[in-house]
């Protein structure tokens, strides 16, 4: 019998948890009594050698059979809505270490990501001299208050369409969404309108075959599968216990994706326990390569501030970065429906043009963004006509669509032409308010949050698992 004990340091409310996750290889045997007399000695014999020859071929068949394909909700997991004060159920960033005892993100690179995403960088003018800028009140800059909302595994980023993948490479990911959660009154929680994304990259370094470019806004990279796809198998492992029932109930993880069906149950902290293991055993702080933020002003519910960051594993540096759908030299985009000039700075999306690793001067891109949609009435047509394109993975991607675009698109249309059926995720989950600009996780609506994702996150995730399905059934 394997054992695994953790002890989960105080939760963000200061409560202890000893935590002790027993997993079992139950080996099955059989023993049979052999007549040694006469002739059924030969003949026992030989049924015993033919039986114990059936049970190891028939071990060895079932071992190297492929796994069953695998589903959206395997591989984008989101979580239920924190409800009450006891978290047990939920995953701390304060609580996550790699192998070696070293937190995946430690209190000072998680302060470096708070003072990133407060600076200047963040701030933005508006053309009548009003600025905003992202503000975290005190309570939600300890890293206690930072839960995982959601884990997204991605073989590859930018996309995996064959176009993308043939400028950008591949780049595998798994990217934990975490928003803050803090206690109010008594047993009640506060869920913030804000979030964090930590990506953790496994790459090999630049590909040998570059794009050629007078000005380069990424190299080409390749992947370093080989420390990838044991993590991807332990997803699949996962997914097979639950199914088998090892982790409580039996639980099919089949449909649309909405809150994961092991983790909106009764046995919610044994999936909890087993993805901690998984990510733990997998990840380590010098694959976090890249970190994104939306914040908003301290005290005000809008407008709501993306951010990109890149982090130097070596220097333990946290930078922001331009974003590549601007000018060029613009980093932070903002979003508003109270007074003119809902989105700023006005995106220069490059995503009806060809995919390219290249620099494209603004006034040469061609593309789409749902500021044109939030600015001035459009037709249903045009709205369809920009709405997919934004959630189509073959066409926009992170270097030539804006935030917005990705985090409004499904409201947009929904508002539009409100009977649309958003494949592959549940109606539950869809976004309908304008309050509501999350992507994956729990996002503000009718006054209170729920568990959001929109269909670019269903599309990206399609991408995904027709990837996987690929390297894992040949």
């Amino acid at each position: 019998m394997g054992r695994y004990r953790k002890l989960i340091r105080a939760s963000a409310f200061g409560t202890a948890v000893l935590r002790e996750i027993h997993w079992k290889t139950l080996l099955g045997g059989s023993i049979m009594k052999v007549d040694r007399r006469h002739a059924f000695r030969r003949i026992t014999m030989g049924m015993v050698t033919v039986l114990a020859l059936a049970l190891f071929m028939g071990t060895q068949a079932t071992s190297a059979q492929a796994p069953s394909p695998i589903n959206a909700n395997d591989v984008s997991i989101l979580f239920p809505l924190p409800n009450s004060s006891d978290m047990s159920g939920f995953i701390s960033l304060a609580d996550l270490t790699d192998s070696n005892g070293q937190r995946l993100l430690s209190d000072q690179a998680f302060g470096k990501f708070i003072s990133a995403a407060e600076s200047d960088d963040s701030k933005i003018v508006d053309s009548l001299g009003g600025a905003n800028q992202i503000a975290f009140p005190p309570e939600i800059k300890d890293v206690n208050t930072w839960f995982v909302a959601g884990i997204r595994l991605d073989l590859g980023a930018p996309g995996l369409a064959p176009d993308v993948m043939a400028k950008f490479g591949q780049i595998p990911q798994l990217r934990l969404i975490l928003q803050p959660v803090t206690r109010t009154s008594g047993t009640a929680v506060r869920v913030h309108d804000r979030a964090a994304h930590i990506i953790f990259s496994f790459a090999s370094g630049p590909s040998a075959q570059q794009e050629t470019c007078p000005v380069r806004v990424v190299p080409r990279i390749d992947a370093d599968m080989t420390a990838f796809r044991p993590l991807l198998d332990d997803f699949v492992s996962l997914r097979d216990d639950l199914t088998a029932g090892k982790l409580g109930s039996p639980v099919e993880t089949g449909g649309p994706l909405n809150v994961h069906p092991g983790l909106s149950g009764p046995d919610q902290q044994h999936m909890r326990d087993r993805l901690e293991v998984i990510l733990e055993k997998h990840l380590k702080a010098s694959q976090v390569t890249a970190l994104a933020v939306m914040g908003i002003p301290k005290a005000s519910p809008e407008p709501w501030i993306f951010l990109a960051m890149r982090r130097n594993p070596a220097s333990d540096t946290v930078q922001t970065v331009p974003s590549p759908a601007f000018d060029g030299q613009a980093k932070a985009q903002l979003l508003k429906f109270v007074g003119p000039e809902q989105v700023l700075p006005e995106p220069k999306s490059d995503n009806q043009s060809e995919i390219t690793t290249c620099f494209r001067m603004p006034n040469t891109r061609v593309g789409v963004s749902t500021a044109e949609l939030l600015r001035q009435e459009s037709s249903k047509e045009r709205n369809i006509e920009v709405t997919e394109i934004i959630a189509d993975p073959a066409r926009s991607h992170f270097f030539n669509t804006d935030c917005v675009s990705c985090h409004t698109e499904t409201r947009l249309l929904l508002k539009k032409v409100p009977d649309t059926v958003i494949p592959g995720v549940d109606v539950s989950v869809l976004p309908r308010s304008r309050w509501n600009v999350r992507n994956f996780g729990w996002g503000f609506e009718g006054g209170t949050f729920k568990p959001t994702i929109t269909r670019r996150t269903a599309t990206e995730t399609d991408e995904v698992v027709k990837a996987a399905n690929q390297l894992l059934i040949p």
